[in-house]
């Protein structure tokens, strides 16, 4: 069954990509192309920190990057960004054996959920086993799209700090389909 949803995740996560980077919504303003500066383009690059960096298990790169105060991007794709926003808001909640962040970017009536969550699954004698997961959910108007997880040894999972400092904090977080990241659902 898993492997009969990957494919459709995928191919649901690049329809959502299509036209992110033609001409924005009304309202919206074009980003400039990304410099050709050596390193991946979806990376940052060394003049923005890092908030949040991964290779999602479709090969592709996400990252959030941080030029200061406000300056908050996303960027999403293989080689050229495909996807990149700008804006977002960022989340954060402690659970008892873990916590997760979250970082949603809007674009349209589509949502991009960047998310570090660690959850704990043993309750027996054996002990915390932590379910430790990175990734990308997508929402389009509202309701489950697709989820992308990241399968680098080390991503850079949400930090926290860079994040409080990059975006504007919400009250709560943006979803709970992250928790199908570690077969919660």
């Amino acid at each position: 069954m898993r492997l009969f949803l990957a494919p459709l995740a995928l191919a649901a996560l690049a329809a959502c990509g299509q036209g992110d980077t033609a001409a924005p919504p009304e309202g919206e303003t074009a980003l400039p192309p990304v410099a050709d500066s050596g390193i991946d383009p979806v990376d940052c690059p060394g003049d923005q920190q890092t908030v949040f960096s991964c290779r999602a298990d479709g090969g592709k790169r996400i990252a959030v990057c941080s030029a200061g105060p406000g300056k908050a991007e996303y960027r999403y794709g293989k080689g050229a960004p495909e996807i990149r926003l700008t804006g977002g808001q960022f989340a954060n909640v402690a659970y008892s054996g873990g916590g997760e962040s979250q970082i949603a970017f809007d674009h349209g009536d589509t949502r991009y959920v960047v998310f570090s969550r660690m959850v704990r699954t043993g309750f027996d004698d054996g002990g915390n086993a932590p379910a430790i997961s990175d990734g990308v959910v997508v929402l389009k108007n509202g309701a489950f799209a697709a989820l992308e997880k990241c399968d680098d040894i080390k991503p850079i999972a949400v930090q926290l700090t860079l994040a409080e400092q990059a975006m504007p904090t919400a009250g709560a977080l943006f979803t709970e389909e992250t928790a199908r990241a570690d077969g919660g659902r």
